[in-house]
């Protein structure tokens, strides 16, 4: 029976793929005898909710989970999502019980793994590996891993995005690629499969380093450095390339390849931090509001003091099992908060500021996300739903909509989407009310607080986009042009290996991508229904938030 490859570029850009095509020699085979073109992503284009949607064919709203931050039930705080938060089955559910065996790797956002018909090397975010860490099913998979790697299995590279380390990071970037498609390559030369999904992210983080070296017209493009560095991003699309080659050597003529993008890129030009203007407006009230996102010496002394903490906490495991039984306690939780300030001098998620919600009417939790402090809904809700919160919302968009940045001379074009136009399903209520991007994506909208209303010298240059990448090749898929959207590939392969499409996905069957006298395309798409899967959550333990925290930030994603 032919099988199914479906391999992940995270943030792979159609536009850059089609301009370096001649560069890119296993994507340029695959392009030019099968289908091209753009998979638009969800909204906005974030990278977890965006690979559930991917994996369920279904929109946040299904899921639970609508970026990185979840909020920990009946509190304003939040831990980050992890795949306990997925509440609807991936497709490869539906496969292992008609006993069609699939392959997960490194898909984002699915640590803890979860048992399957087949195997999984779950993606990040995810815990330190120390070479304990449990991270596959089967559990015993992931001891294999280290020991053909020959050091624990990394996630992400520990070095973050800098203005200063761009040719470390070309290294770093490279470096986590060849772990990751040993990885992959070992996994699915070892075990048996017919579906497998690969995912290779360093492209990703290489994107919003690099974008600006590249690209003449971005406002923080240099001359000199671009002698040095404009070829960065293209050595990393390469070496993608090189990786699609090697897992294309496992399959024949007779097995069907996707590639796909949960997002496309595109450049940042600045920041603007909603928060900063909520509070400036007085939608968001502080109870000690002199000093928000500002460091007091005592903060600042207790921060630094904790430093030679937090680098044992990270290389010994004697001091992890020593520091565990204290590890939950109030004072471990302040000496935290102080760490994490003083890292990012004063720069702070919305938990761990004295938020006065008794007066607080709209805040920001995450990336691009505006919430209500609803009646009903938050734990100190005071704004009424119905007409008094829709008169809210109206009030905010028609402010964010004269926004003008200190670098240009006219407002700044605004996309703002209410939930209903975009979400629908179960968890509505715990979804953003509005959704705000600003200038074609190219001003990056963050939660943080500490940095002002704008930063016009980002250090990411690039952001993602709603363009992703579609491309299909094998039996029936004749060359030409293709267009779908995220959700639509978990059906296409339930459909192409004979299965109906449970009722709940919200994508469609690509049925485009086949010639009309192919068998896929002539069967009728049948529809079944399905038992909804009801994860209950399970929030990361405060040492592996403050972990994945700053693997985040290290990213960008967290200021």
């Amino acid at each position: 029976m032919s099988r199914i490859l479906i391999i992940g570029l995270d943030g792979a850009s159609p536009h850059l793929i089609r301009q370096w095509q001649n560069e890119l020699p296993n994507l340029a085979r695959l392009i030019e005898g099968g289908k091209f073109g753009v998979l638009q992503s969800i909204t906005p284009p974030r990278s977890i909710p965006a690979w559930y949607c991917f994996a369920t064919g279904t929109n946040p709203a299904k899921l639970g989970v609508f970026g990185f931050s979840q909020r920990l039930p009946g509190t304003y705080d939040y831990t980050f999502a992890n795949f306990t938060y997925c509440r609807t089955r991936p497709f490869w559910d539906y496969l292992g019980e008609a006993g069609i065996t699939t392959a997960v790797i490194h898909l984002p956002g699915t640590f803890p793994p979860r048992p399957l018909h087949g195997v999984m090397v779950s993606g990040w975010p995810a815990p330190a590996n120390h070479g304990s860490l449990v991270y596959t099913h089967p559990p015993a998979l992931s001891r294999e891993i280290d020991a053909i790697l020959g050091q624990p299995f990394e996630f992400l590279s520990p070095h973050p995005i800098a203005r200063d380390n761009d040719e470390l990071m070309r290294q770093e970037r490279l470096r986590i690629l060849r772990l990751h498609t040993q990885t992959a390559l070992h996994v699915l030369r070892t075990t048996p499969w017919q579906v497998g999904v690969v995912v290779l992210s360093p492209l990703d983080r290489a994107s919003h380093q690099f974008w600006k070296h590249m690209d003449p017209t971005h406002p923080q493009h240099n001359p000199a450095h671009a002698a040095r560095l404009g070829d960065a991003l293209l050595d990393i699309y390469r070496a993608h390339d090189d990786a699609v080659g090697q897992l294309l050597d496992l399959i024949t003529p007779d097995d069907w390849v996707f590639i796909v993008s949960d997002h496309g890129f595109g450049p940042t030009h600045r920041v603007f931090y909603l928060n900063e203007w909520l509070m400036q407006q007085g939608y968001l009230v502080l109870k000690e509001k002199p000093q928000a996102g500002r460091l007091t010496w005592r903060t600042r002394l207790l921060g630094r003091a904790a430093a030679p903490l937090f680098w044992l906490n990270h290389h010994s495991e004697t001091f992890r099992r020593l520091a565990a039984p204290f590890k939950k306690r109030a004072l471990s939780n302040a000496v935290r908060h102080a760490y994490v300030r003083t890292k990012t001098q004063g720069l702070v998620r919305l938990n761990h500021l004295p938020v006065d919600w008794s007066r607080t009417r709209a805040y920001c939790p995450d990336e691009g996300a505006l919430y209500l402090n609803l009646k009903g809904r938050d734990p100190q809700g005071i704004v009424e739903p119905g007409q008094e919160a829709e008169r809210l919302l109206d009030e905010i968009e028609a402010g964010l909509r004269a926004l003008q940045p200190p670098d240009t001379t006219q407002p700044l074009e605004a996309h703002i989407i209410r939930k209903e136009a975009v979400y629908e399903g179960p968890y509505m209520l715990d979804a953003p009310d509005m959704l705000v991007a600003l200038d074609h994506y190219r001003t990056d909208v963050m939660a943080e607080v500490g940095a002002g209303m704008w930063d016009l010298n980002p250090v990411r240059s690039a952001n993602h986009t709603p363009e992703g990448v579609l491309v299909a090749h094998g039996p029936g898929i004749a060359a030409g042009s293709a267009a779908g959207g995220l959700m639509d590939i978990a059906p296409t392969v339930l459909h192409m290996l004979g299965f109906p499409v449970p009722e709940e996905m919200d994508g469609r069957v690509l049925l485009d991508l086949f010639t009309e006298e192919s068998a896929i395309r002539r069967r009728p798409v049948t529809y079944a229904a399905t038992a909804v899967h009801e994860g209950a959550g399970e929030a990361f333990s405060e040492e592996d938030q403050a972990y994945i925290e700053k693997q985040l930030r290290d990213l960008g994603y967290l200021g």
